[in-house]
């Protein structure tokens, strides 16, 4: 048997004209599965676009929507404090045992361990 390597697939975002012939076909035809084929879209796809459609009309299908990121990769002082604490008193824990003594005290999950390692790495802790 040959290796083969994995190849990432790009999936090619949707094109307003594409979005537009997938809502005017369904509109016309009610046929779900016809829409998606002839626009070339998932049935997911569709139901997200169709989501936006009816909700904002023919702008809310014009542009995707851009995420934007909120500065997500700040964890707040006080869980940054407790994990160079916990650190400092078990020297020998890793990021997963601090992410789940943190997460335990506190009842709901407040940091990952990738967290923890960011805050280590910040305050120079953090050994590879």
């Amino acid at each position: 048997m040959e290796n083969k390597e994995k190849v990432k697939k790009y999936i090619k975002l949707t094109t307003f004209e594409q979005r537009k012939l997938l809502i005017d076909t369904y509109l016309k035809t009610h046929n779900i599965n016809l829409s998606c084929r002839k626009a070339g879209v998932s049935l997911n796809t569709f139901r997200k676009w169709y989501r936006r459609y009816v909700e904002y009309g023919i702008e809310g299908i014009r542009t995707p929507r851009k995420h934007i990121r909120k500065n997500l990769s700040r964890v707040p002082e006080k869980y940054a404090r407790r994990v160079i604490e916990l650190k400092k008193i078990n020297p020998r824990w890793g990021r997963r045992t601090i992410a789940t003594v943190l997460n335990g005290e506190n009842k709901s999950n407040v940091i990952s361990p990738g967290g923890v390692q960011k805050v280590l790495e910040r305050a120079g802790l953090w050994n590879k």
